[in-house]
């Protein structure tokens, strides 16, 4: 394995109360209805906002029409970050990120999150010590969202490093597929929502449940 491409959302910080909350939110509000948990497992998590909000609001939503309706979802999603001390790198992240930063392993995020939020993640998490904003694919609205394999496709494309030597890092079954169909060489799944079972179900090739367990491996094995 000589790449590896991180999901974001639920993998790199863990968020999941402040999308279900502004979500559901921001989409209850629109559709004057409930939106139920499996709705959200199959519809939400890991997915594109073009393909949630083409689902939700029953109609076909263009990648342009989507970013900008998006982005009224997206500034509830902010706002509860910055009102919250859970919003942070997941626990042991950063020690992994500069141990790959030492080694020369290239890396890159692949990521459903828009512009907007990733010039914000990368303004509040310090996230430029390790990734170069220029650097990294999230959503355009350009390609087909999760589970079509366009972006970590894309992804291994910027890495110039063929998909089956690369390690994807995720934590939603439309994630895990997505990454199958991509042909990625491992798939670790990161327990931040669905338990280990249901991930390996999926197709996860292991499962943590933080980066800490990452960086005991490194440690233990002299890596």
């Amino acid at each position: 394995m000589n790449g590896i491409i991180f999901d974001f959302n639920g993998t790199m910080i863990f968020d999941k109360e402040f999308h279900d909350k502004a979500w559901k939110m921001f989409l209850e509000q629109r559709i004057q209805r409930t939106i139920s948990e499996h709705e959200f497992q199959e519809y939400v998590y890991g997915r594109s906002a073009q393909d949630i909000l083409s689902y939700f609001l029953e109609r076909k939503i263009s990648g342009t029409e989507s970013i900008q309706i998006e982005e009224q979802k997206e500034q509830i999603y902010r706002k509860l970050c910055l009102e919250s001390s859970a919003f942070h790198l997941a626990e042991g992240l950063p020690e992994f990120l500069d141990k790959l930063k030492n080694r020369g392993v290239p890396l890159t995020i692949a990521t459903a999150s828009a512009w907007n939020n990733m010039q914000f993640f990368f303004q509040h998490l310090g996230l430029s010590e390790w990734f170069n904003l220029s650097g990294i694919i999230y959503n355009d609205g350009t390609f087909s969202g999760k589970p079509a394999p366009d972006i970590f496709l894309k992804a291994a494309a910027l890495l110039q490093i063929p998909p089956k030597n690369c390690i994807v890092f995720e934590d939603a079954k439309s994630g895990i597929q997505a990454a199958k169909s991509a042909g990625i060489g491992k798939i670790i799944g990161v327990s931040s929502m669905l338990d280990e079972q249901k991930l390996l179900s999926y197709g996860a090739d292991l499962v943590i449940k933080n980066y800490q367990q990452i960086n005991q491996i490194i440690e233990r094995d002299g890596y």
